[in-house]
C-alpha cells in the first residue's frame, strides 16, 4: 500500500477509475448510477425506460471508487459523503484529492 502522502493508484484502482469514467461518457453519471443499487426499483426503472446503469463493481473497495470518480464528474455534493467510504477503505486524502481531479 502506498505511503500516506502518496497519491498513487494500484493497477485495480485504476481499473476502477476507468470503468468510472467510461460510465460517465456512457451513462452521465446520473443519481442512479452513482447509487447503483440492485433493487426491485432499479429492475422496474430498467424495464420501464430501457436505461441501464452501471453493475457496480464486485469489490466494495473498488465500487467506492466508481462511485467517487461519478459523484465528483457530476459535481454532484455526495463525492463529500463518498469520500468518507474512501477513507474508509483505507484512500489516502491525497489519493482522494488525485481522483477528485482525475474525476473533473
Amino acid at each position: 500500500m502506498p505511503s500516506p502522502t502518496s497519491p498513487n493508484l494500484s493497477r485495480t484502482e485504476w481499473a476502477a477509475v476507468a470503468v468510472a469514467l467510461q460510465d460517465t461518457a456512457r451513462c452521465g453519471c446520473t443519481a442512479e448510477a452513482i447509487d447503483a443499487s440492485s433493487g426491485s426499483l432499479r429492475r422496474l426503472t430498467q424495464f420501464l425506460f430501457g436505461r441501464h446503469g452501471p453493475t457496480p463493481l464486485a469489490d466494495p473497495r473498488l465500487e467506492a471508487v466508481r462511485r467517487f470518480v461519478c459523484a465528483s464528474h457530476v459535481g454532484s455534493g455526495a463525492s463529500s459523503d463518498l469520500a468518507k467510504a474512501l477513507t474508509d477503505h483505507g484512500f489516502s486524502q491525497a489519493q482522494i484529492d488525485a481522483l477528485d481531479l482525475l474525476s473533473r
